[in-house]
């Protein structure tokens, strides 16, 4: 099946962590293997429903109207592929668990599925491949962006950072 879907396609979409052989059968079900009806990234995620969404009007949120779900079932796909990365060992594992711990689960499966279809994305339109650089190299990265921005701020209010041993 993989390899047929790849003949459809032109590319190997199961290289992405957590897409599984059903998620790109329900992707190419919905939208074929071309996406240049979608002029970005932002329009595709959009219309597959996994864009945060926060009305308002005059400076004050509107209350929020049902949304109309196009495209459940690949929303639904990405979802459940999202959920399986939990305890992965890869870049994604490691996004969603960042996630979950400071938003909450259900804020990380979204992110995690709106990661996911980016990546889709990327890969049907621009044929760009998706390499894991794994957890660990994920989380040094993170921190390295965390220790930049405490210091940024530290510089701001006249302190300096100083490394312990």
């Amino acid at each position: 099946m993989r390899q047929a879907l790849y003949r459809m396609s032109g590319v190997d979409m199961t290289t992405i962590d957590a897409i599984g052989v059903e998620t790109v059968q329900v992707v190419l079900s919905e939208y074929g293997p071309d996406l240049s009806c979608f002029a970005t990234e932002k329009e595709f995620v959009s219309h597959l429903t996994l864009a945060p969404r926060r009305p308002t009007s005059g400076g004050k949120p509107v209350k929020k109207k049902r949304r109309n779900t196009a495209s459940t079932r690949v929303a639904g796909a990405l979802r459940m592929a999202a959920l399986s990365l939990r305890n992965s060992a890869t870049a994604l594992g490691a996004y969603y668990r960042k996630i979950a711990h400071r938003i909450g689960g259900d804020v990380a499966v979204f992110a995690t599925a709106r990661k996911l279809a980016t990546l889709i994305y990327r890969l049907l339109r621009w044929g760009q491949q998706y390499v894991d650089e794994g957890a660990e190299t994920f989380e040094k990265r993170y921190r390295e962006i965390r220790i930049a921005t405490l210091s940024a701020k530290a510089k701001d209010l006249g302190f300096a950072l100083v490394q312990s041993a």
